[in-house]
């Protein structure tokens, strides 16, 4: 009879060493698989985060291209010699622009603009640059001659903690604006051309001609 309690008693001793065993391995396993879903949400949370950024900023920068569109269809001139409008202007890669809305029209402003959206503050600007074409009519990065109907715009948007900019490029071309003024004339430089850019260079005359602070003018 003693001997049966002593097995009775060792075999439970078994069984609760064996649960106690599961009860162990269970939680280990719960651990890992609520470590993996709370990494997984917090990996979805910060993609969802980046993700309403992105968008944001994307929504700023369409923002900007349509208002310099609607600045190049009301004065080329202002696209190809900004920020005033007289040539040669400032342009290029480094010289930084954005637009605001004045009387009810879109000007540019020297300077990257800034706003504040759900907490965080944004910054976006953009470059304007001259565009090339091939003889073929291509747009080229090298060689070919400049399409004084075409400027790229480069748009940036960037913001606090978002890490790298945002940028997107488009192509603009003069297409309702016939005309085109120059203030870039120089003394001496006669030539025929003709010329499809600014360049300085006037045809040869039997009349008389001032140019002044790069204005020409007739006096005879």
């Amino acid at each position: 009879m003693n001997q049966y309690k002593i097995m009775s008693i060792e075999k439970n001793k078994k069984k609760s060493g064996q649960i106690l065993t599961e009860i162990l391995i269970a939680i280990a396993v719960a651990g890992i698989i609520i470590g993996g879903i709370a990494a997984t949400i917090g990996t979805g949370l910060i993609t969802s985060k980046k993700t309403k950024q992105i968008t944001v900023a994307n929504g700023l920068a369409q923002e900007l291209i349509e208002a310099v569109k609607a600045i190049g269809q009301g004065s080329w001139q202002s696209i190809y010699c900004p920020p005033s409008g007289s040539c040669p202007g400032s342009k290029g890669e480094g010289v930084e622009y954005s637009t605001v809305l004045s009387s009810g029209s879109w000007q540019l402003q020297l300077d990257r603009a800034t706003t504040t959206i759900d907490g965080l503050d944004y910054g976006y600007y953009f470059y304007i640059e001259n565009v090339n074409r091939d003889e073929a009519g291509n747009i080229t990065d090298s060689g070919g001659a400049e399409d004084p109907s075409t400027q790229k715009i480069s748009i940036f948007v960037n913001w606090t903690g978002g890490g790298d900019d945002f940028s997107i490029f488009e192509y603009i071309t003069r297409t309702n604006i016939l005309t085109f003024s120059d203030s870039n004339w120089s003394s001496n430089k006669i030539n025929d051309g003709p010329y499809t850019y600014s360049s300085g260079y006037y045809s040869s005359s039997t009349g008389g001609i001032i140019i002044q602070n790069g204005q020409i003018q007739l006096t005879d």
